[in-house]
């Protein structure tokens, strides 16, 4: 699970039995993850509300013991039962939703391109644990056709079979392909978007990557450490992929850096990464720092510059997007962009149980603050030029 941008990383695996309650001699602390909760959901740009995730970490337990707390049931301490509605009522955590411990009120669908991202595992958790407080489940469905003759089509039989089954909504993660397909598929039934394309605003509610603040905080940390020769590994496959591919450009820009910006076609895949810092690492102008559209394009760039045989971190900087178990592995240890894949999840949660409800409001948008989690792939600045250089011409 990835660490969310207020910097706490719940426990779900905390005995409830033991309430997981902080002492009494950690009042301080506690006023404190408060006001760092409040903090992050007040930065979210968009109509938002305290999801379970923000009401157990303003008081440093889990989820699975803020939940048992709100549900009143005997096995919690009544002190920490009053100080987890407080801070429910403070996070404005819609209560009205909230299940019985049997309760069981149905399923919702999540949507996915791939099996193959470890992103979703991370976004399907924190969707769950939301769920679970008004009773709900979950499903992921990989929607991609897989036959020759519709190589990127969506598997709208999958769909339809669905709706058939009764599921209450849907959640989409990222772009899937033939979107309009899949929407008219799902018959009405309430559909949410999760880091998807900005694209989508509008017309069904959205909660998104805040991109331009993630290629931001890439950039200005790849600056810092003296690097000016910055590539991008990108903008091909989806148009998340190319608004991630603009938000490096623009970053670039507030640099005053945009002519030395330089976008490597590539998509979400670590063939293609391999390929496109191939491509990077072939000329004459060679880059000393590579972002990525996601952790696994940036696999194929570290894959790239070993076969070309360039150090990462003292000859090449490389960094990722997700921040998932690829980026934070012993033997990668890649500098990432953390989407805070647990509020984007729980928000996604919430927007659809609300519309399920029935609640008739105008489509939400909410872009979510990601934040920067370096480790060694960027650990080191560029070598001066006249190594620089010596190393092309060699090479």
């Amino acid at each position: 699970m990835s660490e969310g941008a207020n910097g706490m990383q719940g426990s779900d695996s905390v005995d409830p039995h033991s309430d997981g309650a902080p002492d009494e001699g950690a009042t301080d602390q506690v006023v404190e993850q408060g006001e760092s909760v409040r903090e992050s959901v007040a930065s979210d740009q968009g109509p938002t509300r305290g999801t379970l995730r923000d009401v157990a970490d303003s008081l440093g337990i889990s989820s699975a013991v803020a939940l048992r707390a709100l549900r009143d049931l005997d096995d919690i301490r009544p002190q920490l039962k009053t100080r987890v509605r407080e801070a429910a009522e403070r996070l404005d955590f819609p209560l009205e939703e909230l299940a019985g411990e049997d309760a069981h009120k149905g399923v919702v669908a999540v949507l996915v391109n791939t099996m193959r991202n470890t992103w979703i595992s991370d976004l399907v958790r924190a969707i769950r644990i939301e769920l679970s407080a008004t009773g709900r489940s979950a499903v992921v469905v990989p929607t991609r056709r897989r036959v020759p003759e519709y190589p990127i089509a969506a598997d709208t039989d999958a769909v339809r079979s669905l709706v058939d089954l009764g599921v209450d909504g849907f959640l989409m993660v990222s772009d899937l392909h033939d979107v309009d397909s899949v929407i008219e598929a799902t018959a009405g039934r309430p559909f949410v978007g999760i880091g998807c394309s900005r694209s989508f605003t509008g017309r069904f509610d959205t909660i998104r990557i805040d991109d331009e603040v993630g290629q931001g905080l890439l950039v200005d940390h790849l600056v810092s450490l003296g690097h000016t020769e910055i590539a991008h590994v990108g903008g091909v496959g989806s148009q998340v992929a190319r608004e991630r591919a603009d938000a490096f450009t623009l970053a670039m820009q507030r640099k005053n850096l945009e002519d030395h910006a330089r976008v490597e076609p590539g998509d979400f895949t670590e063939q293609v990464g391999q390929t496109a810092g191939s491509m990077l690492l072939r000329g004459s102008q060679v880059p000393t720092a590579v972002t990525c559209a996601n952790d696994v394009t940036a696999l194929g760039v570290l894959a790239a510059a070993r076969d070309a045989g360039y150090e990462v971190p003292t000859e090449l900087a490389v960094a990722g997007y997700g921040n998932t178990s690829l980026s934070s592995s012993g033997v990668t240890q890649v500098t990432s962009v953390d989407p805070n894949s647990d509020r984007l999840g729980a928000l996604a949660a919430q927007f659809l149980v609300e519309r399920v409800s029935g609640h008739e409001q105008e489509v939400r948008d909410v872009a979510v603050a990601p934040s920067l989690v370096t480790r060694q792939s960027t650990a080191a600045g560029p070598r001066p030029e006249v190594e620089r250089r010596a190393r092309v011409h060699i090479d």
